[in-house]
């Protein structure tokens, strides 16, 4: 038995050097670990408003399955191209549209989104759009990276529009407890090794990527059975694209409009500090002259099921009335008798974010309720 285990033992012992050695010589070559788990450096943590993109990057991004062309300007927008964004426009008028993944278009180059084709539509008109969307910014870090642009940058800009997101109001909440937690991450030894061991180990990946596969077969089945139950389906009967409605409706954060417990979680806090920086915003902007405008849209879930609409469109419609300010409400574009259609029409399979045809039809809705008088 001991001589046994000494044999595991040395076994274990010459595979693991063997493993390190074809790795650092021969697969290191190959760049297996970055082309399995691609590196995103270009979404770094900003000292002056959380984080941001790099700024004059070419690169890819990634979103699921999704690879696309990856380019930002001298101010960290994700743009057509690298260039330099002067301080003042030669341009007729400058607009800055802000938000977070919708409006930075999360899974598509800048030409596909909607901020892009509106970009492409109006420089024939002479104005210039900037797409100042990062995913998971939220009302405080929209003021302090307009504050920022304005102050310390000396940016001059026309009009701000604001795409509030759903996800905003949870952001908000979680932001308020520890805003710089982005900036000032804590050692972590599991993650340290887990990434060492990728880039040093290719067996380590070999099996890291099979159990990624086997958890992702398992996520697949407990969704099915989730979404069988939801649609009342029966199990064996429930295909993909019941799978993919069900996730595209049951993501957590946009849960707060429709459950009481998310509500009372992080809605109320989250609302109340949404409406803080976004008043303050405002009010930045009426100080220097700045044209603001309120968007919001609904996510799927809110298409498929009646909900309430108090907690969310009604509060921010009366908060733009009292501002005297323009209020794009996008809901009244997606909200119609045909729920599965839209959601199928409009957003990336089993996602909340819109595919390319809603980028498509965001950006005709906004030529007819905002720069159609640009025209």
């Amino acid at each position: 038995m001991k001589n046994f285990v000494s044999n595991i033992f040395s076994i274990l012992i010459i595979t693991i050097l063997l493993d390190l050695f074809l790795t650092y010589f021969i697969f290191s070559k190959f760049n297996f670990n970055e082309k399995i788990y691609p590196k995103l450096d270009h979404r770094i943590a900003n000292i002056n408003y959380h984080h941001s993109f790099r700024e004059n990057v070419s690169t890819y991004d990634y979103w699921g399955t999704y690879r696309y062309i990856f380019k930002t300007n001298s101010l960290g927008f994700k743009d057509r191209y690298n260039r330099e964004i002067k301080k003042l426009t030669n341009s007729k008028k400058r607009v800055i549209i802000i938000g977070d993944s919708f409006t930075e278009g999360i899974g598509y180059e800048y030409d596909n989104t909607f901020v892009g084709l509106l970009d492409n539509h109006m420089l024939n008109k002479n104005i210039e759009i900037l797409n100042a969307g990062v995913a998971s910014q939220s009302p405080i870090i929209y003021f302090k990276k307009i504050k920022y642009l304005l102050e310390e940058k000396n940016i001059n800009f026309d009009e701000l529009i604001v795409f509030l997101d759903i996800s905003d109001i949870p952001d908000e909440y979680y932001y308020n407890i520890d805003f710089n937690n982005y900036q000032n991450k804590h050692f972590n030894l599991r993650e340290f090794l887990q990434e060492f061991l990728i880039k040093k180990s290719t067996l380590y990946l070999f099996f890291d990527v099979i159990f990624d596969k086997i958890n992702l077969k398992k996520e697949k089945y407990i969704s099915k059975y989730k979404a069988s139950k939801e649609f009342n389906l029966d199990f064996f009967k429930t295909n993909n694209e019941k799978i993919n409605l069900y996730k595209s409706l049951n993501v957590k954060r946009g849960m707060w409009s429709h459950d009481i417990n998310a509500w009372n979680l992080h809605g109320t806090k989250g609302r109340e500090l949404a409406d803080l920086y976004l008043s303050k915003l405002f009010d930045l902007c009426k100080k220097n002259k700045i044209k603001f405008t309120l968007a919001i849209y609904p996510w799927p879930i809110h298409i498929f099921y009646d909900h309430d609409s108090s907690f969310h469109r009604d509060y921010w419609a009366d908060w733009a009335k009292n501002k005297n300010i323009k209020f794009i409400d996008f809901f009244n574009y997606f909200l119609n008798d045909n729920s599965e259609e839209t959601i199928e029409n409009f957003f990336i399979s089993g996602d909340i974010h819109w595919n390319k045809d809603g980028h498509i039809f965001v950006h005709e809705i906004m030529m007819k309720e905002y720069f159609k008088n640009m025209e």
